[in-house]
């Protein structure tokens, strides 16, 4: 019968592979007859589809899949209505769901209700007589721009870019005068990012086996990651904000791996500065950006949407205004401008890579943005990207490999 959605399975088809979840873990062995408790536990551990024969014998194989104690399976149901406050009908919202639940049921395993309770979002206090900043996303990228500029470096990056007669030693040149930018991005290339067998000691030798432009784009993003070190504590953990952008980049680089055509280092770079509004608004207009994550969390609604109420515009809007002023390459720009609603753009591919990237992220636990709900990735959406939903499990195994080592080597052991 071959591969079918966990919603389509019925008691009595038998297994064709062995069934694995989300986190590697072993479920269920070839040739084993589905019953209807094995179907409720594939949907507990985030099973998306399992490849099947139609029917199988009188009795069933035996085999029993690990259970699920009725307290974890509660608290995770909690848990999941704050992060989907509607029940998803469509795919690819029902496969990230089967991600989260994945995700929470594990962590419920190993730390206890009790403990698991922080998943759930803590109620906020609306901040009260918080005034209207009066201010449009061009006021507030102009004061960004007067409060400090971006290095030399990564003007010289941008030459390198845009030059039609770019080499190695151009790039190698112009991130050789950063010792800092020399350093992360030697890293970067060393880590699991890339995963070459042997150590890359120069730039120039990156550039031999990336390539000029990639190497470039990547350069990009280290530089533009440095310009934001000094967003006051109370109002983000940098740390979580940079591994959701770590992970968002890393996850829509692996998706865009399925497209051709579609620069994988572009995807990347995209990820890591999709919330580079945020940022803007967090240092610019602090108790405005804090209240529109406390009526995200009251109305139960995507925080781009909570901006937009409060402000007029989102920092997805606000973000790509900064990259534009930065003379980001369009693409990028696009990317980042239309991650929340790649519909509304000419080019919505990469858009709509990017904004299942975001979703995924905030599904496998990677949530430190300032948003507690899911942002909802349509059909139409979706169906842009022309990838199937089975996706995500082998994106979330490999790229959960990198994240970790990814975020040092942009951030440093410092974070």
């Amino acid at each position: 019968m071959g591969l079918l959605h966990v919603d389509q399975l019925k008691a009595g088809m038998i297994l064709e592979k062995n069934l694995m979840a989300f986190n590697g873990r072993f479920l269920l062995p070839k040739g084993v007859v589905l019953t209807e408790k094995h179907i409720q536990t594939m949907k507990v551990w985030g099973v998306v589809e399992a490849a099947v024969e139609e029917t199988g014998p009188a009795e069933s194989a035996g085999y029993v899949a690990p259970e699920i104690p009725p307290g974890i399976a509660e608290e995770t149901e909690r848990s999941l209505q704050n992060i989907f406050p509607a029940a998803p009908s469509a795919s690819p919202m029902k496969e990230l769901l089967a991600v989260a639940r994945e995700r929470l049921t594990t962590a419920l395993l190993r730390d206890g209700v009790q403990q698991g309770q922080q998943f759930r979002a803590a109620p906020l206090r609306m901040s009260a007589n918080i005034p209207d900043p009066s201010v449009t996303p061009s006021d507030l990228v102009s004061r960004e721009l007067r409060l400090a500029s971006l290095p030399d470096v990564y003007y010289r990056i941008m030459d390198v870019i845009n030059s039609t007669r770019s080499s190695a030693s151009h790039i190698a040149e112009a991130v050789g005068k950063d010792t800092s930018l020399l350093s992360r991005l030697l890293r970067l290339v060393n880590s699991a990012f890339y995963g070459f067998p042997s150590k890359i000691e120069t730039v120039t030798r990156a550039v031999a086996i990336i390539g000029t432009k990639e190497l470039s784009t990547l350069a990009l993003g280290v530089a533009a990651v440095q310009y934001f070190n000094d967003i006051p504590s109370e109002y983000v953990d940098m740390k979580s904000f940079w591994r959701h952008s770590v992970s968002c980049g890393v996850y829509a680089r692996l998706m865009a791996s399925e497209k051709v055509g579609v620069s994988e280092e572009r995807l990347f770079v995209s990820g890591l500065l999709h919330d580079l509004g945020k940022l803007v608004l967090f240092r610019q207009i602090p108790l405005s950006a804090r209240n529109a994550i406390e009526t995200a969390s009251s109305e139960k609604i995507p925080l781009y949407e909570a901006e937009r109420e409060i402000l007029g515009f989102d920092h997805a809007h606000l973000g790509a205004l900064l990259l534009r002023e930065w003379k980001i390459p369009a693409p990028l720009e696009n990317a980042v401008r239309f991650h929340h609603s790649p519909l509304s753009s000419s080019s919505p591919l990469e858009p709509a890579i990017l904004a299942a990237a975001d979703a995924l992220s905030m599904a496998s636990g990677f949530n430190g943005s300032g948003s507690t709900v899911m942002p909802v990735i349509s059909p139409q959406i979706w169906s842009e990207t022309g990838l199937s939903p089975a996706v995500f499990q082998p994106v979330i195994l490999q790229g959960n490999r990198q994240i970790e080592d990814i975020t040092n080597a942009f951030l440093g052991n410092g974070g």
